[in-house]
């Protein structure tokens, strides 16, 4: 199982997943492309990029198929490696991904890609740490709303770029193709997801042949580290009815 994290996040935000999730399944996390550890992309990098560095991952340990979940960006990156290789997929989980934005929103998204453009990295990150978190959360974990606070703002100025100008513009990507992927899926967001909505969930996952959808009650975009017990169980509930795997796990940059 390939976990795949957010744009301006890195694989840190999966601890909570690692630890209940690798008890059962051999659990992977990458940093993506122009994020943590890992190199920067292109300068004309598009998804399919981001989805051949997971494939070179899987290259590198071995793996011929996999289990990807994808946070975010990282959702939209494990539908681009759906879709450029079907063969290696065994299912697919879609955590607070994104489809079909209206106008409006898209406009208002490429707005912040402006931003971070002229003013770096760090332009947002306060006010996407208000939506992604409650309040209760915020006034409850100052230290690590300070470290990811800092996190996003040491993020690399190119690679950030590229990768929120993809999250914000591609929402749409290989939606005239959704219909051919023949996996297991589940697309799932928080009932207070503003930038993933309860729609946006539902209607992804009508495009998918099989796919269900869920919906965490009460939990804002970051849910797998505000809502961990309730994000892993519906992680554990879902692929306990599709796969068994062995135990062990690992990450990778």
């Amino acid at each position: 199982m390939i976990l795949i994290h957010g744009v301006g996040l890195s694989q840190a935000m999966w601890g909570a997943q690692k630890a209940a999730l690798g008890h059962v399944y051999r659990v992977i996390t990458l940093d993506m492309l122009g994020h943590g550890a890992s190199v920067a992309p292109a300068a004309d990098a598009g998804l399919d990029d981001y989805a051949d560095q997971v494939a070179e991952l899987m290259d590198h340990l071995g793996i011929d198929k996999a289990i990807l979940v994808g946070f975010s960006m990282g959702a939209l990156v494990a539908r681009a490696f759906a879709l450029r290789f079907p063969q290696r997929l065994s299912a697919m989980v879609l955590l607070n991904g994104v489809f079909n934005r209206s106008e409006a929103v898209r406009a208002t998204i490429l707005a912040r890609v402006d931003e971070v453009r002229h003013a770096g990295p760090a332009a947002n990150s306060d006010a996407a740490i208000e939506r992604w978190f409650t309040p209760e959360f915020r006034a409850a974990q100052p230290g690590y709303i300070a470290d990811l606070r800092a996190h996003m703002a040491g993020n690399d100025h190119h690679g950030y770029l590229t990768s929120y100008g993809l999250f914000a513009s591609q929402d749409n990507f290989g939606a005239d193709r959704l219909g051919e992927i023949a996996v297991p899926t589940l697309v799932a967001t928080g009932e207070f997801d503003v930038g993933s909505t309860p729609e946006m969930t539902r209607e992804l996952a009508a495009r998918i042949p099989g796919a269900q959808a869920q919906v965490i009650a009460h939990a804002r975009h970051m849910m797998p580290v505000e809502m961990p017990e309730e994000t892993n169980a519906l992680l554990l509930n879902y692929l306990d009815t599709i796969t068994q795997a062995p135990i062990t796990a690992g990450e990778a940059s």
